[in-house]
């Protein structure tokens, strides 16, 4: 089975175009830099930098964070904290920049099967290469997902949201921002929290991500 340019786009529409970035691999995005970056997305855009902590950010940026490291590109359970690679993926969606994802994808597959520390979330993209190629699956082991294949309140508090009912929200929303323990998240050029609506609501079950096989 070689999973060529025909078969990614023929799977998924994808082809092989954009740039091609990960850590320590910016030449293609040069005016990239990664405290720059991150103190963009503060919500208090004075606080010092000590650490790339995903708390402090604002609340879009603040899902977009959580999206890049528990669903593209998930390494480990600790999803509180940035590092460049997750950092360089953020930027290039914040500025409309296209990524390679076939390469970005390729290169997380090929460290989840070297490092236990990355898990392999794209269970319905190997799926769907598996049904392509029409391979004969039925004798294989199985395994099914448990709640450790699942984003945790827990994980969820650590980055800044709570569950409510079947959907999440930000700490501050839920207390009408009156009380909030951000790190960076106090001071000059603080942006207020929104309030908990409807609108606002994310859709639990879009963080309930039944894909990393751990």
């Amino acid at each position: 089975m070689e999973i060529n340019k025909k078969a990614w786009k023929d799977v998924f529409g994808l082809k092989i175009r954009g740039v091609q970035v990960r850590k320590g691999e910016t030449v293609a995005i040069p005016e990239f830099n990664k405290v720059q970056c991150y103190g963009q997305c503060l919500r208090n855009l004075a606080a010092e930098i000590k650490h790339f902590h995903v708390c402090g950010l604002k609340v879009d940026q603040r899902l977009l964070a959580m999206i890049v490291t528990t669903i593209i590109v998930p390494r480990g359970s600790n999803h509180s904290t940035l590092n460049e690679g997750y950092l360089i993926l953020m930027y290039c969606i914040q500025h409309n920049i296209q990524v390679d994802w076939i390469y970005v994808f390729h290169d997380h597959m090929l460290k989840a099967k070297r490092f236990t520390d990355f898990r392999l979330p794209y269970v319905v993209l190997v799926f769907k290469f598996i049904e392509y190629f029409g391979i004969d699956v039925e004798d294989e082991l199985e395994e099914s997902t448990g709640l450790l294949n699942h984003t945790s309140n827990q994980n969820l508090h650590k980055i800044g949201f709570l569950k409510v009912g079947n959907a999440c929200t930000t700490a501050g929303a839920v207390v009408g921002g009156a009380h909030d323990h951000e790190a960076g998240s106090s001071g000059a050029n603080k942006e207020e929290e929104p309030t908990a609506g409807p609108i606002d609501l994310i859709p639990y079950n879009l963080l309930d991500d039944r894909g990393p096989v751990y």
